[in-house]
């Protein structure tokens, strides 16, 4: 799991962070856990995880945005908000699409689940997911890649949105087609491309890589 985090960490180059999370709050987690907050790998629109290890199998969907939780407000309105239908041996350790999905480790069984907020409403749902895991956290980590997938939206009419990822560093999955490209350079002007499509039609960013976020922003 070292080499993985020391691959992301490079991966990620000046756009992550160090983890916000208190000596004394990480004292509380499981060693493996502790672990990934000695890497610069924390930040917001970095990290995704491919669908196929949610789904086992299905290699149509786009990957997922993924983010470690490192803020110890975060950790706060998770204990407020979720604790009393949450067994104490699950911790949150993270979120994807910036928060609707919350990411957990059962310190116990060392497996990660994943439920939607509003699967706190529903105790037989929310049950369903904290008894399957997705997977190991070791597999979790092993499986974690830098976000490439953009979705953007019509507003008016969210049925209409684009969305696209690079997969396997040289192809670009766009709706049903995925391209294989010759080099780098060729597949990145492609990719910005979409987004500056999206844009001219009208879209906006329902979720980014950060390099594309920042690219936006200037």
């Amino acid at each position: 799991m070292k080499e993985k985090l020391i691959e992301l960490e490079k991966q990620l180059d000046s756009y992550s962070t160090q983890s916000k999370l208190k000596a004394e709050t990480l004292s509380a987690f499981p060693e493996n856990v502790r672990l990934i907050h000695s890497y610069r790998i924390f930040g917001s629109d970095l990290l995704a995880i491919p669908t196929n290890l949610i789904f086992e199998g299905d290699d149509e969907e786009f990957e997922r945005p993924f983010t470690f939780l490192d803020s110890e407000e975060a950790l706060n309105v998770f204990e407020r908000e979720y604790r009393e239908a949450i067994p104490e041996e699950f911790i949150q350790i993270g979120y994807l699409y910036g928060g609707t999905d919350l990411v957990v480790l059962n310190k116990i069984r060392n497996t990660v689940h994943i439920f939607h907020v509003q699967d706190v409403v529903d105790p037989k749902w929310l049950k369903r997911k904290l008894e399957n895991e997705i997977c190991t956290f070791e597999k979790l980590v092993d499986n974690l890649r830098p976000q490439t997938v953009c979705c953007f939206v019509n507003r008016k009419q969210y049925s209409q949105y684009d969305i696209f990822e690079i997969r396997n560093y040289l192809e670009l999955k766009h709706d049903v087609t995925t391209t294989r490209f010759s080099d780098n350079d060729t597949l990145l002007a492609e990719y910005f491309k979409l987004v500056d499509n999206s844009l001219q039609n009208g879209y906006t960013v329902h979720y980014a890589p950060k390099r594309v976020l920042e690219k936006l922003n200037r």
